[in-house]
């Protein structure tokens, strides 16, 4: 069944699959609310070099493209021709590279992390795939021509996974409502296969509504795969996305798939979170490891909401913490500067600032708020990160962890955002705070790299004394006209 695409995620303009990618693999989708600067009527980010737009502002945009997306090389762009060649990635695009050396090929496959495969469109069909245990990828423009010659089938047969073990996400294309085509279309399928005549609906004679997304999805089917989503989307109604049919020049947006490079070992052990979790880290949703990660400084935006309790002892609670005032669907932005060592938090709450230290010890994760020392077990269940307390000191003087039962923190992804909410409440005092948001991790701002000397493996104060924790690894830890109207690279 079809999975529509999520809306556009703020401050970045692109869509990221809705999908269940293998953990590692990473796809985006860009729209007319990325940055650029092209002038009308290529509207901002127009990522083609073959549609009338100059050169130099495709070479900006797609600097623009890279930094916004975080991509880890350059995209191998591919001079599409409506064929059905795939080209196998060995290095990283150049950006320096004339147009005219761009690989010609309709498909590019990669096996090795941090390159990323591209495909661009204005109507034609984007696909993205990838292997179930993430260690292959692929992107391909499926023109009307393009389909009914074979590429998706040439693609698929340049992995080594069989078609079983593959999951493939379609991107946004023109829907059957818009695309008219002549006979001739219609005959080039039927001639492969007489049941894509289910693909095609009647207008006037000699001319059919021509569905791409129930076409690709045949022979997808027909190739073995079963893990097929995306589609229900419409390039010529939909303004986000650039489209041949509808205007004319008109620029291409891309579709982008990538295996994230894997972080060493070592450096692994390291960071707080991974290496608390151990194992169970894997099993984290791409976003939540994404920002636990990340080294050095780096500044995230997203929104917050928060409800604050009412009685006079929840609100000392909430003082002596530093717990941010109640609000509604507020800017958040949180600054995190992650070493080897710890973490510094500065959550930015609407204007309110509040800072925390984490650091690891005996299996905990240590949070310092204000005057209070929280230790939290850290545990991975359904796909999130749950916080739990386990002692707690304010002071210096250690108080029961029993009464901090109803503090607890929880971290998921959801439409391809990072998620959280915390809650926290004691006994007599009732509830003190509430708060859920999101952050978009994939638009987050690099300030400062690690400095070297942040690889000693470091642990933070002993707050919360000697006694051993268990260890959180151990437990069970998300495209009128007779040709199809589509011209090259659409």
């Amino acid at each position: 069944m079809a999975e529509p695409l999520p809306a556009a995620l703020p401050d970045r303009g692109a869509l990221i699959p809705d999908f269940a990618w293998p953990p590692g693999v990473r796809a985006a989708v860009t729209t007319s609310g990325m940055p650029g600067v092209s002038p009308s009527p290529f509207e901002r980010c127009n990522l083609g070099t073959r549609c009338g737009d100059a050169p130099a502002n495709v070479a900006a945009n797609r600097l623009v493209l890279r930094a916004a997306l975080r991509l880890p090389s350059e995209p191998v762009w591919l001079r599409q021709v409506h064929g059905t060649a795939v080209q196998v990635l060995d290095l990283p695009g150049d950006p320096n590279r004339d147009a005219h050396d761009d690989p010609v090929a309709d498909a590019a496959y990669a096996d090795r992390p941090g390159l990323v495969c591209a495909v661009q469109t204005a109507d034609c069909l984007p696909l993205l795939i990838a292997s179930e245990d993430g260690s292959e990828v692929a992107a391909v423009h499926a023109g009307w021509r393009g389909l009914a010659a074979g590429v998706i089938e040439a693609t698929l047969a340049r992995f080594r996974a069989p078609p079983q073990r593959l999951r493939v996400w379609l991107g946004p294309a023109i829907a059957a409502a818009s695309y008219e085509v002549g006979e001739e279309v219609r005959a080039a399928f039927l001639d492969h296969d007489a049941g894509a005549a289910e693909a095609f609906t009647p207008t006037r004679p000699g001319h059919w509504l021509c569905d791409l997304y129930a076409l690709a999805r045949r022979r997808l089917r027909a190739a073995g795969v079963a893990t097929i989503g995306g589609g229900g989307l419409d390039t010529y109604s939909d303004p986000r996305f650039y489209s041949h049919r509808r205007a004319r020049p008109t620029g291409r947006f891309a579709s982008l798939i990538w295996i994230e490079p894997a972080v060493s070992p070592q450096r692994r052990s390291r960071l707080v979170f991974p290496s608390l979790l151990g194992m169970a880290f894997a099993r984290l949703p791409q976003t939540v490891q994404t920002l636990h990660l990340a080294r050095g400084l780096r500044r995230y935006g997203g929104r917050v909401t928060i409800r604050r309790g009412g009685n006079w002892l929840a609100r000392l609670c909430a003082f002596v913490t530093g717990m941010p005032p109640a609000m509604t669907d507020a800017p958040l932005s949180v600054d995190i500067v992650a070493a080897s060592g710890g973490e510094q938090w500065t959550r930015n709450f609407d204007g309110h600032r509040m800072r925390s230290r984490l650091w690891r010890r005996n299996g905990r994760l240590c949070e310092r708020l204000g005057l209070v020392t929280f230790g939290f077990v850290l545990q991975v269940r359904s796909g999130a990160l749950h916080w739990r307390v386990d002692a707690v000191r304010a002071l210096g003087i250690p108080l029961p962890a029993r009464w901090f039962r109803r503090v607890r923190a929880r971290e998921w992804e959801s439409e391809g955002r990072y998620c959280f909410e915390v809650t926290a409440a004691l006994p007599l005092a009732g509830d003190l705070v509430h708060y859920t948001g999101w952050l978009d991790v994939d638009a987050a701002r690099n300030f400062a790299p690690p400095a070297d000397d942040e690889d000693a493996d470091v642990d933070g104060p002993d707050d919360l004394g000697d006694s051993d924790a268990s260890d959180p690894a151990h437990h069970d830890a998300g495209d009128h006209g007779s040709d199809g109207g589509f011209g090259a690279d659409d």
